[in-house]
């Protein structure tokens, strides 16, 4: 699993507080893990992650509850093309 988010990553690997806001999120996502099956959580620039950041935050603009997707949303349909032919989107870093 890729994950854009390093703080995430490492609640996932390494626990949370029982105390932090979002231990009841990282208990479910740790009840998942355990299941039957291999995963490995590994850390992603979001630039690699571009397609699952655009839906996040698309997601912003629906109405809370659950939604399931059949097509891609337009919003997001030129970096699922993007991503589907390798277009790649280098991390630019100052030096």
């Amino acid at each position: 699993m890729e994950v854009d988010s390093e703080l995430v990553v490492g609640f996932l690997q390494s626990g949370i507080s029982e105390a932090h806001p979002l231990a009841f999120l990282v208990r479910l996502c740790h009840g998942l893990l355990s299941k039957d099956w291999l995963v490995r959580v590994s850390h992603v620039y979001r630039e690699a992650n571009r397609l699952a950041d655009g839906l996040a935050n698309y997601a912003f603009s629906l109405q809370f509850g659950f939604l399931s997707l059949y097509s891609c949303p337009d919003i997001v349909h030129s970096i699922m093309l993007e991503d589907a032919t390798g277009t790649a989107f280098p991390r630019h870093v100052r030096l």
